[in-house]
């Protein structure tokens, strides 16, 4: 049966950093009394604020959620962006902050399109218990990302690196969920102009990651949409099936749109998402008595 999406905010808003230009975000749930942590990596265009409904199953499920606005993005759209190596400084910051918040307790990374690159290539600096790739961003959907579209985005970035570009896709592609599109349309913090230089370092991870993030020490679980518009499906299974770790896992979800996190099988996701963990912590368990 599909879910409702409530996107009614109930989480805590924390701040961490320098005082000029803090990295904002949110939590859902409580670190002492979780039994795992997930570390949520929005993607482009969108903030910490879109996991709200993630973040809600989550917490029931005693799971301690923390999502950032990744620089450029939500509470941070002031903050000078000049590269990727950002996201990913940014991403590290905020690992090491959870880490001294929930002493103990292993932590998963969830990257959500864009935020599933950059979590692909921090994992195995920031080793966390397992990896969730959500919708990943390895290529744009060719008949949304056409070549016309990436050849002026290029040309632009390197004429005019400051300038701003629409991003090519409507709220329609991004849920299948009515309210949740009503929701995106007045979001005061979504971001469809992007300036040019954000998506030519973007086209940066994206080739850094397809060729060097192959070999990732944890395991991995990977969910895609059925109808997707946004990235390229292809690529993704490509990518996945050259993957080398631990363990790995797929999810397809045929009726499911780009953002899993807003589609009515979230709470599918959240029960995939959580047993995914569980899993892990069994195959560390029993590596361990296997060792003894």
């Amino acid at each position: 049966m599909p879910s409702e999406i409530n996107l009614t905010p109930t989480a805590s808003l924390f701040e961490i950093g320098p005082t000029n230009e803090p990295i904002t975000g949110r939590t859902w749930g409580t670190s002492s009394e979780c039994r795992a942590v997930a570390l949520l990596v929005h993607g482009l265009g969108a903030h910490s604020g879109w996991f709200e409904a993630m973040g809600r199953r989550l917490k029931v499920r005693r799971i301690y959620a923390m999502a950032y606005d990744q620089r450029g993005f939500g509470g941070r759209q002031g903050q000078a962006f000049f590269g990727y190596q950002q996201w990913l400084d940014d991403l590290t910051t905020v690992y090491s902050y959870l880490k001294t918040q929930a002493t103990g307790r292993p932590i998963y990374l969830i990257g959500n399109s864009m935020g599933a690159l950059i979590t692909l290539m921090a994992a195995n600096s920031l080793k966390p218990s397992g990896l969730v790739l959500s919708s990943p961003g390895f290529a744009g959907y060719p008949a949304t990302f056409t070549i016309a579209f990436r050849i002026k985005a290029i040309l632009m970035a390197l004429l005019a690196p400051r300038s701003q570009v629409c991003l090519p896709y409507p709220d329609d592609f991004i849920s299948r969920d009515a309210s949740v599109k009503e929701w995106i349309g007045s979001d005061p913090q979504r971001r469809r102009l992007i300036p040019t230089i954000m998506l030519l370092e973007l086209l940066k991870l994206t080739w850094k990651v397809s060729t060097q993030a192959r070999i990732i020490e944890c395991p991995v679980f990977m969910m895609t949409a059925g109808v997707e518009k946004i990235v390229n499906n292809k690529v993704n299974a490509d990518y996945f099936e050259r993957l080398i770790c631990p363990e790995k896992k797929k999810l397809h979800l045929s009726e499911a749109w780009h953002d899993l996190m807003f589609d009515p099988a979230i709470d599918n996701v959240a029960d995939e998402v959580v047993s995914f963990m569980s899993d892990c912590l069994s195959d560390k368990l029993l590596a361990g008595l296997e060792h003894n």
